[in-house]
């Protein structure tokens, strides 16, 4: 009876985790948030959010994906991927290895995607929608002023 039980168990939990081991060998291909150009204190709770799951699980590392928007000011995806990376290393105190910044391209509009993922997991390029290429190979206005408030932005 025991020996039963025990072949029991076992398939149980053989079972319950073969559907883990698959998804952890694979890329997600759903994020986990993303958002177009929203207010920083809006921001701020997605990234909080994003930092509790990065920290929950100790073999996560987070990936910040952002797009420019074609026609958009140059730089400012980088400068919201470097803000946003800052603010989740700093402020929320995730180690500064757990969390990398990724430019992914040109969309319609400026757009990022947080996607937290498992160590040995290399995410495809571009990981989410389809590229636009930008008209004239970047973005096309300067906006220093812009550019130098999401640097600023204070927690």
């Amino acid at each position: 009876m025991k020996f039963l039980i025990s072949i029991c168990l076992v398939t149980i939990f053989l079972s319950s985790t073969a559907g883990s081991s698959v998804d952890r060998a694979t890329a997600p291909t759903t994020p986990f948030d993303e958002y177009g150009e929203i207010a920083w204190e809006d921001e701020k709770a997605r990234l909080d959010n994003f930092a509790i799951q990065l920290q929950r699980e100790s073999d996560l590392i987070g990936y910040v994906l952002v797009y420019d928007a074609v026609g958009g000011c140059a730089g400012e995806a980088q400068a919201r991927a470097i803000r946003a990376k800052k603010y989740v290393v700093e402020h929320r105190g995730v180690s500064w290895n757990k969390v990398i910044w990724r430019q992914e391209g040109y969309q319609a509009k400026i757009h990022t995607v947080l996607q937290p993922v498992k160590r040995n997991i290399v995410l495809p390029r571009p990981f989410r929608g389809t590229t636009v290429e930008p008209i004239d190979g970047k973005a096309s206005r300067s906006c220093k002023a812009k550019i130098g408030r999401i640097r600023r932005s204070k927690w």
